[in-house]
């Protein structure tokens, strides 16, 4: 089965294309953003390996910005992250969720993943790619069931916040200022 989903960033003016293919032992995710972060044109491709329960097994992402070509290939065995030549990167922690930076996707792993009850938040760790400034590293996010198809999403390190909607599946439908949902299939 595959959804395929078309959200609007309005912090940027980017528009993703993205395809979730159910499997009967994974779930793979292919995606394509393309739009401008003010002056300068943004380019994205990720692919996502995931396990049925939404935990990342693999990420394959090809970017463009500034007028260079970047790409990283990350994956998770266990407790254990890799890179592309097979080394050991200790500094992703044992997160088992994935955040980019431009697309409001990554919020639905820790959404379909975890069992949440109303008003009780979960910390996460997820292994944060901020494709702007061309960094990654791990970092620890909070996630509240709000009720209905609403969610707290909260920085540890920052005092970013935001309340966001989901469909009823935990694809964002709504992150106030930043995507929105334009259509489903």
């Amino acid at each position: 089965m595959q959804q395929s989903f078309v959200w609007e960033g309005l912090l940027y003016d980017t528009e993703e294309h993205c395809a979730v293919n159910y499997h009967s032992d994974e779930i793979i995710i292919r995606s394509e953003i393309e739009g401008w972060a003010g002056k300068l044109p943004v380019y994205i491709e990720y692919f996502l390996k995931l396990t049925t329960n939404w935990e990342v097994l693999e990420i394959d992402m090809r970017y463009t910005l500034r007028q260079e070509e970047h790409h990283h290939v990350y994956t998770r065995n266990g407790a254990i992250w890799t890179n592309k030549s097979g080394a050991d990167l200790a500094d992703f922690g044992e997160a088992v969720f994935v955040d980019i930076s431009f697309t409001p996707l990554t919020n639905t792993l820790p959404i379909r993943s975890l069992n949440f009850i109303e008003g009780e938040p979960q910390q996460i760790s997820v292994v944060y790619f901020d494709v702007l400034e061309n960094t990654i590293s791990h970092k620890v996010q909070r996630y509240t069931k709000k009720g209905g198809n609403s969610w707290m999403y909260e920085n540890t390190d920052d005092d970013f916040s935001a309340l966001i909607t989901t469909d009823d599946n935990g694809f964002v439908t709504d992150y106030p200022n930043i995507f929105k949902l334009l259509k489903t299939k």
